[in-house]
């Protein structure tokens, strides 16, 4: 039997690293490949860069072009360097009873506000497509799960705690019913506006966990992270309010033991 993960999000969930970390393939687990309907080896860097019309597109910082954010409906690990998703199964399949083998399934794209997902809006179609293929690779299912991490581009834009909050219940709930999920996992944003617009999504997410079972807190490292001077390695040097690839690692692992423990 096989658990399927679906990650998705914005840049910390897309992965936007300093270097490549975790290239050594993750004993039972794969990653999905929409473009080519496959399923390989689960290591970094992941995630694939695909067109809204579902077709190969270019990795973000290719030479010769631009516009990568309006053309992309989903992007891989930025540079190929490092996402969380290894860390995350690795410590996930350790964790649940019986060491499940994973089905992973990498849709996120930096940059985006929550609105980018919603079930009317341009990218959760994409989300959508590559979920559903990635169900029908995978055959027999026991677990099915989404792993949330987004929330830096709504507190840029302002949005209050009660605005983000209805509307990441009316997404989680969406995606429930198109492929019967067990929890919707939320690995707490960190700061990135370092004032009170980034506590309005904290606060919307702590609510949410504490107030329908259905929403499940991972980690709240990311805050530790962004904040205390000990965990400074933890943040990429070279884009703020980024993970490094240690800080990437340590949040997939935090939060893949807490899915694992919550089985």
């Amino acid at each position: 039997m096989t658990d399927l993960i679906i990650f998705s999000g914005q840049s910390n969930m897309q992965g936007q690293t300093e270097r490549l970390l975790g290239d050594t393939p993750i004993d039972g687990c794969a990653e999905y490949r929409f473009l080519t309907d496959s399923l390989v080896p689960l290591k970094n860097p992941c995630g694939e860069d695909i067109r809204y019309d579902g077709t190969e597109g270019f990795a973000f910082g290719t030479p010769g072009t631009e516009n990568w954010h309006g053309q992309m409906a989903l992007g891989s690990t930025v540079y190929g360097y490092t996402s969380l998703v290894p860390f995350f199964c690795d410590a996930y399949r350790k964790t649940a009873p019986h060491h499940p083998c994973v089905t992973a399934v990498h849709a996120a794209k930096g940059a985006t506000q929550l609105a980018y997902w919603m079930p009317d809006s341009e990218g959760y179609p994409m989300l959508v497509r590559k979920a559903e293929a990635a169900i029908a690779k995978t055959g027999e299912i026991n677990r099915r799960y989404m792993i949330w991490l987004q929330g830096e581009s709504d507190a840029i834009a302002g949005v209050k705690k009660d605005e983000y909050k209805r509307s990441l219940r009316e997404f989680a709930y969406s995606l429930k019913a198109r492929f019967s999920l067990d929890r919707f996992g939320i690995i707490r944003v960190g700061q990135f506006t370092m004032d009170e617009r980034d506590f309005e999504i904290i606060r919307a997410q702590d609510e949410l966990c504490c107030e329908d079972d259905f929403f499940l807190m991972l980690t709240t490292a990311a805050l530790d992270f962004c904040t205390k001077e000990e965990y400074k390695h933890f943040m990429n040097p070279e884009a703020h309010g980024h993970y490094s690839a240690a800080g990437l690692c340590e949040l997939g692992r935090l939060a893949g033991t807490a899915l694992g423990e919550s089985v």
